[in-house]
């Protein structure tokens, strides 16, 4: 299996810096929730949010995947000959494993 990674570079630059944003936020802010430091280790609430935002990177990557819709509005037309939804797959299936073990780690 070879992944084409401008299948992911098929969507709407506003969109891709909207979640690049909310992915770094949201994960920097579980880091502040921990005391901001880098060597320390996540709180549980750190690792609860850092979870929450990799389940919504995990299902904004299956609904690209999926739906027709979502894919008209979110991918630029001039790019849509690069979408290829298996690479959105294998994205949602590495954070979705993140966020599993993001939930199920010992604390």
């Amino acid at each position: 299996m070879k992944l084409d990674l401008r299948s992911l570079g098929s969507l709407k630059a506003p969109v891709i810096i909207a979640a690049i944003f909310i992915w770094n936020a949201g994960l920097l802010f579980a880091m502040h929730l921990s005391g901001g430091e880098l060597t320390s280790k996540l709180s549980p609430t750190g690792m609860k949010l850092a979870g929450g935002v990799c389940l919504a990177a995990c299902l904004f990557s299956l609904s690209i995947a999926n739906s027709k819709l979502v894919q008209t509005a979110l991918i630029a037309p001039s790019r849509a000959n690069n979408f290829n939804s298996k690479e959105f797959y294998f994205v949602a299936f590495l954070s979705g494993v993140i966020a599993v073990s993001c939930f199920v780690s010992p604390e």
